[in-house]
């Protein structure tokens, strides 16, 4: 039976956002037809899972043992108007009337009836609160306390049962360490220390049940000031017709949910489940990406849609949320800068690098190696060029020569107790070169010059 429709996304297009889902449960038969109104019916072997999720892009749709995922073509669910839906496979018929859409709100089946109701949406997942038979075992009251210098303590309730096992995994985003503990015992309102110095993701995940949604607690332990998330330039009145922009960077060893991240009181999430922003990766975030990247003329920069509304030109501020943890928050005025420059919360300085960052200027942020070259001038026929790395994670390095063309490249562990020899007297002709190092997103290029 039909469960579940959402014709009219607000934070992205028709086509990305809307979905038609069916419930399946005990039952089989070799083919599945939908048809909306009158239009020519959709025909699928029947589907293997408990749901099957109709999208028009296969990309939105999780993929997991329970769901099944068909595309819905040409068909546009109506934004404005009331809609009959007919759904028959075998001798199993089901049809349903739908009332006029609201904008952002899905349609949620309410247990058997032909009731409906307006809800947010539950993609691919069952809704206990409305559904009949669904076993939910959840965690709800999630809240984090600061215990001392170096401890936290996360307070959580489940709700749909009296206690389950469970994995819990702590992530220190800044030193990189981390453990996981599987079989982990929780029972009704539960609380938990975890050792932190610096912000820390702690993560506790329930077996999966029909309703996933609630069985993860995700949570940023942090304090004031220690956000591995920062906003590194805003571009509130930029030239025109460059729409608004922001730029948002991780300044940790972890990849950060997309899912989690997005402007408080400004839209939905910036992703998906999945989507991720990568250890020292520098996002910017528009309400209108295809025209930013239009404006930009290059594509190493990473774009993110948002629906933020405008920035105001004299005035205002902006805060960055993880869930609904506030972690970062910027404002501007009149004296902040001068438009149409944007500016780096960072340094107070104007600036126009989207998507690059300026460590030598951003000292808070905190670099993945730290490197010494033996010269920075190599003569060919005299000692080779010799690169110590201090860290914890494996950088790449490159040699290139003046025009950026790669000339060699090798993957040297941050070791920090070893010279690491360079072929520049080899590899690099006489002038100026340089020698590129990369870790994760993070990249550090220096010059060198070669000489006869």
């Amino acid at each position: 039976m039909f469960v579940e429709f959402f014709p009219d996304p607000t934070d992205v297009s028709d086509d990305e956002g809307e979905y038609v889902e069916i419930r399946l449960d005990d039952f089989w038969a070799d083919s599945l037809y939908v048809q909306m109104d009158e239009r020519s019916p959709l025909g699928f072997d029947f589907p293997m899972g408990n749901r099957f999720l109709l999208v028009h892009d296969s990309a939105k749709c999780v993929r997991r043992d329970s769901l099944a995922c068909g595309l819905l073509g040409s068909v546009s669910l109506p934004n404005s108007r009331e809609s009959v839906w007919r759904l028959w496979a075998g001798a199993c018929r089901d049809s349903v009337s739908l009332p006029r859409p609201k904008a952002g709100r899905a349609f949620q089946r309410v247990g058997e009836s032909d009731d409906w109701t307006f809800t947010p949406g539950t993609p691919g997942t069952a809704d206990a609160a409305y559904e009949l038979g669904i076993e939910d075992c959840g965690i709800q009251g999630a809240t984090v306390e600061i215990l001392s210098d170096d401890r936290y303590r996360l307070r959580g309730i489940l709700s749909g049962c009296d206690s389950s096992s469970a994995t819990l995994q702590y992530l220190d985003l800044f030193s990189g360490a981390g453990w996981r503990k599987s079989d982990y015992k929780v029972a009704g309102q539960f609380s938990l220390e975890v050792p932190a110095k610096g912000p820390a993701l702690v993560r506790l995940n329930l077996p999966e049940d029909a309703a996933p949604a609630n069985d993860t607690l995700d949570t940023l332990a942090m304090r004031p000031s220690q956000s591995p998330v920062v906003i590194s330039e805003v571009h509130h009145c930029p030239q025109e017709p460059m729409p608004e922009w922001v730029e948002v960077f991780n300044n940790s060893r972890w990849p950060l949910p997309l899912s989690k991240l997005r402007f408080c009181s400004r839209g939905s999430a910036w992703g998906g489940t999945g989507d991720s922003l990568l250890p020292y990766e520098s996002i910017v975030v528009s309400k209108d990406t295809a025209g930013l990247r239009e404006l930009l003329k290059f594509n190493d920069v990473r774009l993110v849609y948002a629906s933020m509304g405008y920035l105001n030109n004299t005035s205002g501020a902006v805060e960055l949320c993880y869930g609904d943890l506030v972690i970062d928050s910027v404002s501007w005025s009149k004296e902040t800068v001068s438009c149409p420059s944007g500016f780096n919360p960072l340094t107070g300085l104007a600036e126009n690098t989207p998507g690059f960052q300026s460590h030598s200027k951003n000292k808070v942020l905190e670099e993945p190696f730290t490197y010494k070259l033996s010269s920075r001038i190599v003569s060919k026929k005299g000692y080779p060029l010799r690169l110590g790395l201090t860290g914890e994670y494996d950088v790449t390095v490159e040699l290139q020569d003046s025009a950026g063309h790669g000339l060699w490249k090798k993957v040297f562990p941050s070791s920090g107790n070893a010279w690491n020899e360079i072929p520049a007297r080899e590899k690099c002709r006489v002038g100026v070169n340089y020698v590129s190092m990369t870790a994760g997103k993070f990249k550090k290029v220096v010059g060198i010059v070669v000489r006869p």
